[in-house]
């Protein structure tokens, strides 16, 4: 853990004994004996800066965590781009039209799942990547049978 997080964690510490003392003194300054409340009062100030720590700590891991999903994601976009430029560039020296239609269409579905998958900003609801997935499904299908019927070109 970082030494900011440990002088995080301390001063939330010291904060919940200065604030657990102030209530004593306006609310039951008169209770007990001074010793043993301060005694109580600063196990539970250590008890709630350990809490802080530990708060902190998984906090501290779960960023590491995402910032490697992160450059996974990063590099495997890299990747799956460089080979789809392969692609586009083997698809230009085949002569069947269909196959080269097969594969354009194909590679713009790839390139809009990196442009809209990798670049969301917010997490989409469990149900609705379900939905994306049929929308997109349905597009592709329209426009394939547009395109047979003849009226996909201008």
């Amino acid at each position: 853990m970082r030494p900011r997080a440990w002088v995080v964690a301390l001063a939330v510490g010291l904060a919940s004994l200065l604030v657990s003392e102030f209530m004593h003194f306006l609310l039951v300054p008169d209770i007990g004996r001074r010793s043993e409340r301060w005694l109580a009062e600063i196990a539970s100030a250590a008890v709630v800066g350990l809490l802080a720590a530990l708060l902190m700590k998984a906090v501290d891991r779960h960023r590491a965590a995402t910032l490697l999903r992160l450059q996974v994601i990063s590099e495997m976009n890299a990747h799956v781009r460089a080979a789809l430029s392969e692609i586009c560039l083997t698809a230009e020296s085949i002569e069947n039209q269909e196959a080269i239609r097969k594969i354009s269409e194909n590679v713009e579905h790839i390139e809009w799942a990196l442009r809209e998958i990798l670049l969301r900003r917010r997490p989409v609801a469990e149900g609705r990547g379900l939905a994306i997935r049929r929308e997109m499904k349905m597009i592709r299908l329209g426009k394939n049978n547009l395109e047979r019927d003849g009226e996909g070109h201008e």
